[in-house]
């Protein structure tokens, strides 16, 4: 009797112990992801950069043209950052042209031509609405890294970057909505 129960549960088990088990993806270099994540994050920030720089001589509220500077100010500084972090873990940083679609709030060619054309409150406003999702993909971007990076500095910068770029929108924001409607 035990001889056939031994059986009977070899028979019926024994499939169970040939089945393919569940496939876990490797885990991603730590380095590669840190590389990614300056590599994207550095154009990013240069195209605040070109962003800003329409501000400059230009008609605009005493409103928009502080914060422009200030955003230029910041972006210019991390991205100083973001180099020496680089260059410090050697990681090979390559930085996509602006066009950069695939990165989150980034602006597009026809996006920034229109930008160039504008004046005045249009041009202030539609300045605004473009900075504002640059700075919510530039969230995205550090909380990507946070989901997946372990550099602890680099998860340091993505958190600070979270905090000042939200401050930032909320004040994009309300400059945005102090500007009269045509």
């Amino acid at each position: 009797m035990l001889r056939a129960l031994v059986v009977v549960l070899l028979v019926v088990l024994a499939p169970a112990g040939c089945a393919d088990a569940p496939v876990t993806p490797p885990a991603p270099d730590p380095a590669a992801v840190d590389a990614a994540f300056l590599s994207g994050m550095i154009p990013h920030h240069e195209q605040a950069l070109d962003l800003t720089a329409m501000v400059d001589h230009r008609d605009v509220s005493p409103g928009l043209d502080a914060v422009a500077l200030r955003i230029d100010r910041e972006q210019v500084e991390e991205i100083g950052q973001m180099q020496g972090l680089a260059r410090a873990r050697g990681l090979p940083v390559t930085t996509a042209p602006h066009g950069g679609h695939d990165m989150p709030g980034m602006a597009d060619r026809a996006t920034l031509d229109r930008l160039r054309t504008l004046q005045g409150p249009a041009f202030e406003r539609s300045w605004l609405d473009t900075m504002i999702r640059h700075h919510e993909g530039a969230l995205v971007m550090a909380h990507d890294y946070l989901a997946v990076g372990t550099d602890e500095t680099l998860r340091r910068f993505s958190r600070v970057l979270l905090t000042s770029q939200s401050r930032e929108i909320a004040v994009l924001q309300e400059l945005r909505t102090s500007i009269a409607r045509p």
